[in-house]
């Protein structure tokens, strides 16, 4: 339902069911602004009065929407950075709104992430100093991907957040280094980060969960103006988190505090300013495999799930701070500037566990040993952006254009320094038949508990290995999407990046075109597209033992996308089809030479195709549906004289099909009425440990069941994580075995 206010901003709905509505306020030039609203039966509601701020975003009037069109609907300028509506855009992107986590009960990112399509493999994964979400995306490796862009702009990798201060997660994918440059994202596209701001109203919750193992979770979002005239707002967000791990060893306790401030300066500028801080303590355990391992499916194991092999004394530990500001100024009606600054440091003390599989020597021979390897990486990253944007709209009769034109500068700057201690100690798995053997069992009783004393005694008699990295990239992009008769969008883009590694005192440049087409079948309901994207990738040199020094090009990845995406029966049913296929020329990998050195070669090629297609239906009230589906298929089709032996081989972590799907049911009216119930899963199928293709990790299929009865004023919701108790693995190189059937209880009160 809908309506258009008078002048003085007054407007009436009539006829309206009792039940909960969100009351969506836009207008052309302002932000949107969104209300809880509650009818009661025979009688008027009165909404407070409303006030808007500016922008440039194009909006279509006041509409009252159910949850399902809050899921389904895709208003972001970051995608684009141009205030473009999904039908208009060529890129295929999905968004995952703070409504759909919510239903879904979500405490950490790595559930988020599962809900997009063609995502798999998302994992704590091990880095440079520190532990943070990895990835695949279309057939790549997003470990610097997986949620480290915030607002569109880069914060720092291996680095963790708490979901209570999302807004939505935006899953952009392909190669999309035209806008994004090349920091922080992958071929296979990236994650953005979009926090909650501050609003013209007060208003506020506060959530408290419970669940097995110990989970223990306070939140709390509250928002304010801090004068009369509602020109300076409030809001903080803040969480923390206590959780035992599903084995005999294991913890997660993390904290988070984000205030935010909006300052309505007057009616052309606007100054946002945000902060976020998170600590983080985790046990990082991870499996490995060496070449004697002699397995060929993770199976083989018998691994005991129950079984860490780790302590809680050894853990990583984690302070992040991310500061992000933006001035926005509405120099006339057709244009307007918008400067952005982000500062991110990440301090890190990681302690990592690696257990590596391996065949018995000696007394042990002909059995399996689990060998314990420690690794202790202290280490600090420093990541600054500044950006400048201004962007334009104009129209002449039947033709609009939307024209972007901005620079960037970002500055990298990590330090770190590794110590290991090989051989800590080993369990024996004897491969009899005897199936009470089947377990690893220690054989070093000098040292078979692991903790504080022993790790740093090792750490002391240990070497360190220092590391630095500092690079700067100075970056100009243009982009110009030029709409005709409302059912044409011809977009063009182009980036240039000069990149200099200053710790290797080397300069290099690399361009980055991007081109779409975009035409509306049934206006506003249906479009076909089709586009082609580049990302690319600055390679620092690599200086020998004997001072030789090798020098890099960029790498390159092309995408042609093509497909349809529609938005039916007035948003009811919305979905992209899209088929894509991603070539990757120049890749740099690491070989050993003649003399057993480890160099780099530039003799690489990838191809990635695949379809995804995701579908968002309320077919009836009350009813919604949100459903996904990803097949891809990746190979490596040329690797210098196959020495290696993986030419034409799948990329090691890529399944070929992943699903995701989640189907809720909320009474609207009646004695049950806020009553509902909620179920879905996730499937990942089979996909290789190694790019040898020798090692096979099996796929899983997850499901998920919730019920909640939800009232203005309050919200219960009980949910069972992985109902079938099944166990499985996430793996990139290396694997971490995933948590079991869990039970989780939360209650929300809003004010």
């Amino acid at each position: 339902m809908g309506t258009v206010s008078d002048e003085t901003g007054t407007y009436e709905l009539s006829r309206v069911s009792p039940g909960s509505y969100t009351l969506v306020v836009s207008y052309v030039g302002y932000h949107t602004e969104l209300r809880q609203v509650t009818v009661e039966s025979n009688q008027t509601t009165t909404v407070p009065e409303i006030l808007l701020s500016e922008n440039t975003q194009e909006l279509e009037g006041i509409t009252l929407t159910s949850a399902a069109k809050i899921f389904a609907e895709k208003k972001t300028e970051m995608v684009a950075r141009l205030p473009l509506k999904n039908l208009d855009n060529p890129q295929v992107y999905t968004v995952v709104p703070k409504e759909l986590l919510n239903e879904q009960m979500a405490t950490d990112f790595r559930g988020a992430l599962m809900s997009s399509p063609g995502v798999t493999n998302v994992m704590l994964g091990v880095g440079s100093g520190g532990t943070g979400l990895s990835m695949r995306m279309r057939g790549f490796s997003g470990a610097d991907g997986a949620g480290s862009i915030r607002n569109g702009m880069a914060t720092n990798f291996v680095s963790l957040s708490d979901p209570v201060n999302l807004e939505r997660l935006e899953i952009i994918k392909g190669p999309s280094s035209t806008l994004f440059g090349s920091t922080l994202i992958s071929y296979g596209g990236l994650v953005n980060r979009v926090t909650k701001k501050p609003m013209a109203y007060e208003k506020g919750e506060v959530g408290f969960s419970v669940g097995a193992y110990g989970l223990g979770r306070v939140t709390i979002d509250y928002n304010t103006p801090l004068n009369k005239d509602n020109t300076f707002l409030f809001r903080i967000n803040s969480a923390i988190h206590r959780e035992k791990s599903f084995q005999d060893q294991g913890i997660n306790r993390t904290f988070m505090i984000a205030p935010a401030f909006k300052y309505l300066v007057n009616e052309k500028l606007t100054v946002n300013l945000d902060f976020e801080f998170f600590r983080s303590n985790r046990n990082s355990t991870y499996v490995g495999l060496t070449p004697t391992a002699n397995i060929t499916n993770f199976d083989d194991l018998n691994w005991d799930f129950k079984r860490s092999y780790a302590s809680n004394d050894i853990t990583s530990e984690a302070e992040v701070l991310n500061v992000f500001a933006n001035a926005e100024y509405k120099i006339n009606e057709h244009w307007t500037s918008d400067t952005r600054v982000s500062y991110s440091n990440t301090d890190n003390n990681a302690n990592y566990l690696f257990l590596l599989i391996k065949a018995g020597e000696g007394d042990y021979e002909g059995e399996r040993l689990l060998q314990r390897r420690l690794m202790n990486l202290p280490s600090n990253f420093n990541t600054i952006q500044v950006q400048q944007n201004v962007t334009g709209i104009h129209n002449w009769g039947n033709i609009n254009n939307k024209f972007l034109i901005g620079v960037d500068y970002t500055q990298l700057q990590t330090t770190d320094s590794r110590t290991m201690i090989n051989d800590y100690d080993a369990y024996v798995n004897s491969l009899d038949d005897d199936p009470t053997n089947d377990q690893f069992t220690v054989i070093n009783q000098d040292s078979p508990v692991l903790n504080v004393s022993t790790y740093e005694a090792g750490l002391a008699t240990t070497s360190r290995a220092a590391n630095r990295r500092d690079t700067q990239t100075y970056s100009a992009y243009v982009s110009d999407v030029v709409t005709l008769y409302d059912r044409l969008n011809i977009m063009m883009g182009l980036r240039v990046d000069r990149f200099h590694d200053r710790a290797n005192d080397y300069l290099q440049t690399a361009w980055s075109p991007k081109t779409g087409l975009v035409y509306h079948v049934i206006e506003n309901q249906l479009s076909a597209f089709v586009n082609y994207q580049n990302g690319f990738r600055n390679v620092a040199p690599n200086t020998l033992s004997d001072d030789t020094r090798q020098v890099f090009k960029p790498e390159h990845a092309n995408q042609i996308e093509g497909g349809v995406k529609f938005e039916l029966l007035n948003g009811k049913v919305n979905g992209t089809v899209s088929y894509y296929n991603i070539e990757v020329k120049d890749k740099v990998r690491s070989v050993f030479d003649e003399n057993d050195e480890l160099i780099s070669v530039q003799d690489g090629a990838q191809t990635s195709e695949g379809i995804e297609f995701d579908l968002i239906a309320n077919p009836f009230d009350g009813f919604h549906i949100i459903a996904g589906y990803g097949y891809n298929d990746s190979r490596y089709t040329k690797v210098g004289d196959n020495q290696a032996g993986i030419e034409g081989n799948y990329p090691l972590a890529t399944p070929m099909n992943s699903a995701n799907y989640w189907a809720s049911y909320k009474f609207t009216r009646g004695s049950l009425q806020g009553f509902g119930l909620g179920f879905g899963g996730n499937y990942t199928g089979d996909y290789y440990f190694d790019d040898a293709n020798t090692v096979t990790v099996s796929g899983f299929h997850t499901l998920d069941a919730s019920v909640f009865y939800e009232q203005p004023k309050f919200r219960i919701g009980l949910k069972l994580n992985n109902l079938t108790d099944e166990e499985y693995w996430t793996a990139t190189y290396w694997a971490i075995p995933q948590q079991t059937r869990t039970f989780l209880a939360n209650l929300t009160f809003r004010f």
